[in-house]
């Protein structure tokens, strides 16, 4: 078994630097360890974090993973991992947020009881104030009945929630929106509800429907407008029988997931990487970290404008 000497960024708050997706799985094709001397530091965009500014920091090739919408600058990486669909690069494998889930269960008779046994209509849990599409459904469908909302933006329901599953579970309906909108760019939003056997109200990516079946939830961009939208969910919620009909759709197309989402895929892409990096030196070696700090000091703040102008 190959030893495979790695660095992980801290993607996001709760992100275990030890249990996380891409060790446990690359932990049954290779030795994994935790080094300060890493072969390989994976990373996301230093903007996104003010304590990520090592990217620069490690004398090694880069794995960047783009778990947010935003393209993989290739001039301080050497080998990306992010949701895009369009690269024909070698070095790039399409790793969608949602695939870090154990997605079986989805690939398994759906519980239709389970379906038939929830109460309450409609939720929602964010915590980004920017997302204005999400914001104008929310409350457009506020209209015609209550959404409980229960995140740190928009909070209705006085408390805040330790386990999301848990809490949208009870609902038929939950609004997965994206904070923003790019083709491949799907995440956790849409299958968290699916997990719990809600409905999703799904925007975002406009080629949703290449892995995921567009019958099986409520996909906003087959709608003219949100009205529609809404008009359509009023209906499977006042007619029980289009409801379960919607629910009873398999998640996936034909029931099936494709072969590039499988473990045996991820692992065969890092069996490449291994190899491919033995060929050449890192791509950002040379360059100074000073630089790019800088870089990207720009970008947020450009960011940070064109937040406030909106």
């Amino acid at each position: 078994m190959e030893t495979l000497k790695i660095k992980v960024s801290k993607y996001w708050q709760k992100f275990e630097n030890i249990d996380n997706c891409f060790i446990n799985r690359l932990s049954k094709r290779f030795n994994v360890v935790i080094s300060d001397d890493p072969d390989f530091y994976f990373f996301t965009h230093p903007y996104y974090d003010n304590n990520i500014k090592d990217y620069l920091d490690y004398n090694c090739h880069r794995v960047f993973f783009g778990y947010e919408n935003t393209r993989a600058d290739w001039n301080i990486c050497d080998y990306v991992l992010d949701s895009d669909y369009y690269y024909n690069n070698a070095r790039h494998k399409r790793f969608p947020l949602w695939q870090r889930f154990d997605l079986t269960r989805l690939l398994q008779p759906k519980n239709i009881e389970s379906f038939k046994s929830k109460k309450k209509f409609c939720c929602m849990l964010v915590s980004n104030p920017n997302a204005t599409e999400r914001i104008e459904f929310f409350q457009k469908l506020s209209k015609y009945k209550k959404v409980d909302s229960a995140g740190r933006y928009l909070n209705n329901i006085g408390h805040s929630v330790e386990n999301k599953r848990e809490f949208i579970k009870e609902y038929k309906f939950v609004i997965s929106f994206e904070n923003s909108s790019f083709p491949g760019y799907t995440t956790e939003k849409l299958v968290e509800p699916m997990l719990v056997n809600s409905i999703p109200i799904y925007w975002g990516d406009p080629e949703v429907g290449r892995d995921f079946n567009t019958e099986s939830f409520v996909n906003i961009n087959d709608f003219r407008s949100h009205d529609d939208a809404i008009k359509y969910i009023i209906e499977l919620d006042k007619d029980e029988e289009k409801y379960l009909a919607k629910a009873s759709k398999p998640w996936f197309n034909d029931n099936k997931l494709s072969s590039e989402y499988s473990e045996e895929s991820l692992l065969d892409f890092f069996d490449f990487i291994i190899k491919d990096s033995k060929k050449k030196k890192p791509i950002a070696k040379s360059l100074s970290k000073k630089i790019w700090e800088l870089k990207f000091d720009l970008k947020k703040n450009i960011d940070l404008l064109l937040e406030k102008l909106h």
